[in-house]
């Protein structure tokens, strides 16, 4: 697994990295410690399985930072780590395109069971967040609206998978996180709920 980690703060990168080792599996570890420098190194490999960024660092605001980030790597999870309260700070990330977002207040083993959550089934994180069906659409990234998209449209995971030029297990963990978004037991209620959000929109 390979997993990219940005904050300024050189103490919480290391806390991250320590935390990071506790996984189930061997790791290999990128720091980085602005926005710049997190662009640079992402775009210099493939393959992330992860990457955990600082909401405000230096380089870029957050929202052009992930903004970017996402753009280049849109099926690799983007989680959040913020010590910021304002939901609004939240929402923005959500819309730039990061999976969740965690609070840097939470405790190590309640980060951790929520990082592993993530990473086995393509859950969103949003600790306090309330989620409401009018913005549910709003926090799936780009890549999973593509996915919902095809869904919509009666597409099985592997037509989706060719269709998007991703493996059958992406398309598993965004469905799956899709689900969980919009608060749908299976795909078929997942596709209710999406057209109804859509219709309601265009009135």
């Amino acid at each position: 697994m390979k997993i990219l980690i940005a904050d300024d703060h050189e103490l919480y990168r290391d806390a991250l990295s320590i935390l990071i080792q506790r996984l189930d599996e061997p790791t290999e570890i990128h720091l980085s410690s602005s926005y710049t420098e997190l662009l640079e190194r992402a775009e210099a490999s493939d393959n992330w399985d992860l990457m955990l960024v600082d909401l405000n660092m230096p380089g870029l605001s957050y929202y052009e930072g992930i903004a970017q980030l996402s753009a280049q790597h849109p099926d690799t999870p983007v989680i959040v780590v913020t010590s910021s309260n304002d939901p609004k700070d939240s929402q923005r990330a959500l819309k730039a395109g990061a999976l969740g977002y965690m609070s840097k207040s939470m405790k190590s083993d309640d980060m951790l069971n929520a990082i592993k959550l993530m990473l086995s089934n393509g859950i969103s994180i949003h600790p306090n967040h309330p989620s409401t069906p009018e913005s549910s659409l709003d926090d799936l990234t780009p890549r999973q609206q593509d996915v919902l998209t095809l869904l919509c449209n009666g597409e099985s995971n592997k037509r989706i998978a060719l269709n998007l030029d991703l493996s059958e297990h992406t398309v598993k963990l965004h469905v799956r996180a899709i689900l969980q978004a919009l608060n749908a037991e299976n795909r078929t209620q997942a596709v209710i709920t999406a057209k109804q959000l859509l219709s309601q929109r265009e009135q």
